[in-house]
C-alpha cells in the first residue's frame, strides 16, 4: 500500500511534505521522494522542477539528514510540492528508477533536459503495452516498466495548452482504479489532483491547501476535509493572493 500527498502553500513547503512522508510511513515502506517546483540551493537558474529519491523508508532518509547538519535536500525552496511513499519490489540497484515521482523530460530528450511533468501515483493503474509502444515511437524514453514512468509520459504527449484537459483525457487512455498528482513545468504555480475507485482528501489551512491518499498525511492545520469525487480534477493554484482551488467536473 502506497501513499500520496501534495502541497500548495505560500511558504517553503519541503518541511511539510518531509513531515507528511513520515506521518503515511507504514510497514514494508522501503522507498519515498518528493518533487517541488523552485529553486536548489544558491543558484541564478531559473525555477523548475526538483526532484529527490530514495530507496529506503522515509524515516530513515529524515534521521541520515538530521544527522548530517546540513540544510535540509541543500537548501530546496519551492511553494509547490507533491511526495510518496511505497514499497519498491526490488532493493537492488535497479530499484531507484521505480521509486515515485515520476518525470517525464519530453521525447527526444538528453542528459540536461528539463523536466516537464512530474506524477505521483497510487493504486493499481493498469497500462497497455500499445500505449507505451506508441510512446517509444513519439521518441519518449523509458527508464523503467514503471506504470507511473508511462503515465507522466502520456500526460506530457497528450498536453497541449490546457493541462487540467490532459488529466482528463490520459484517465480515459488507462484502466483501474487509481489517486494521482500532477505537476507542470510550464505551470509553476498549479497542481492537479485526480482519482478514480481510489479516496483522495484535501483541506485548507492558514496559508496552504493539501490532499493526501490518507487524512493523517496532511498538515496538522489543515481543516475542511472534503472526499474528492471520482472523475474530478482538482486544481490548486498558488499566487500573490493566496492559495485558491478549481473542481473541474
Amino acid at each position: 500500500m502506497s501513499g500520496i500527498v501534495g502541497i500548495v502553500a505560500t511558504h517553503n513547503t519541503v518541511p511539510g511534505l518531509l513531515q507528511s512522508l513520515q506521518q503515511m510511513e507504514e510497514p514494508g515502506h522501503n522507498s519515498c521522494g518528493l518533487v517541488v517546483h523552485g529553486l536548489q540551493g544558491q543558484t541564478n537558474s531559473p525555477a523548475r522542477l526538483h526532484r529527490h529519491r530514495r530507496v529506503q523508508r522515509a524515516s530513515a532518509w529524515m534521521a541520515q539528514m538530521a544527522q548530517s547538519g546540513k540544510p535540509e535536500l541543500n537548501g530546496l525552496q519551492g511553494l509547490i510540492g507533491m511526495g510518496h511513499s511505497g514499497q519498491t519490489p526490488s532493493m537492488a540497484s535497479q530499484a531507484l528508477p521505480h521509486v515515485l515521482p515520476c518525470m517525464s523530460h519530453g521525447p527526444n530528450a538528453h542528459l540536461n533536459s528539463p523536466a516537464r511533468v512530474a506524477v505521483v501515483l497510487h493504486g493499481p493503474l493498469q497500462g497497455s503495452d500499445a500505449l507505451r509502444e506508441a510512446l517509444l515511437e513519439r521518441d519518449y524514453g523509458f527508464k523503467s516498466n514503471s506504470v507511473a514512468e508511462m503515465l507522466a509520459h502520456l500526460i506530457d504527449a497528450t498536453y497541449q495548452s490546457d493541462p487540467a484537459q490532459a488529466v482528463y483525457r490520459v484517465l480515459e487512455l488507462l484502466q483501474g482504479p487509481l489517486a494521482m498528482g500532477v505537476m507542470f513545468n510550464a505551470h509553476p504555480k498549479k497542481m492537479f489532483v485526480a482519482q478514480r475507485g481510489k479516496p483522495l482528501y484535501w483541506g485548507s489551512g492558514p496559508a496552504h491547501t493539501a490532499w493526501a491518499s490518507t487524512p493523517a498525511a496532511l498538515p496538522k492545520n489543515t481543516s475542511d476535509l472534503n472526499p474528492l469525487c471520482a472523475g474530478q480534477v482538482l486544481e490548486i493554484l498558488s499566487s500573490e493572493s493566496g492559495i485558491s482551488h478549481q473542481l473541474h467536473a
